[in-house]
């Protein structure tokens, strides 16, 4: 959730500084866009797999460090096209994970033995993953702003690669 809300809030920002505003926004979208399919496709991916879910949402977010490096070291000499096919295709690795995370995922945990069954456990494993997720997220917004007046943008991005390489360790276990 942080990398989607710091793509989805700060990017338009960002983009701003290079480009007018109406081409920014437009960019922007495409991060967007790209997040509709993301959760059909992981869908579909982990069930070619059989289920294995944390697997696919892996190499999604591993796909996903190669981009945000590569959108560190040169967004801001990107063409226009080129930023819109790179953030639609960030999107779809953002967008997949997070959908499936937060619904398939839940429904799994849902249906462990621990549970013993009660399906009323499958909303309250749903916004728990939510909310943590959510909470998370909110403490890393606040850490965008001053980590990008200290360090610049390239900081920001080096800051979400650090977080979706915690994330997707920690999913491991």
């Amino acid at each position: 959730k942080l990398i989607n809300y710091v793509l989805f809030f700060w990017l338009p920002y960002f983009l701003g500084k290079n480009f007018d505003p109406v081409t920014a926004n437009l960019i922007a979208a495409c991060y967007s866009v790209g997040m509709m399919p993301g959760g059909i496709i992981v869908g579909i991916v982990s069930d070619i797999f059989g289920g294995r879910r944390a697997s696919v949402i892996g190499v999604f977010m591993s796909c996903l460090i190669v981009f945000l490096y590569i959108f560190s070291t040169s967004s801001e000499t990107l063409s226009p096209i080129a930023l819109l096919v790179m953030l639609c295709i960030m999107g779809i690795l953002v967008g997949g994970p997070n959908n499936i995370i937060t619904s398939a995922v839940a429904a799994d945990l849902a249906e462990h033995p621990s549970i013993g069954g009660n399906s009323r456990s499958l909303g309250t494993v749903t916004g728990i993953i939510n909310g943590s997720g959510s909470i998370t997220a909110a403490l890393g917004l606040m850490v965008i702003g001053p980590l990008q007046s200290l360090g610049g943008w390239t900081a920001v991005w080096y800051f979400l690669i650090a977080c979706v390489l915690a994330g997707t360790g920690l999913m491991g276990p």
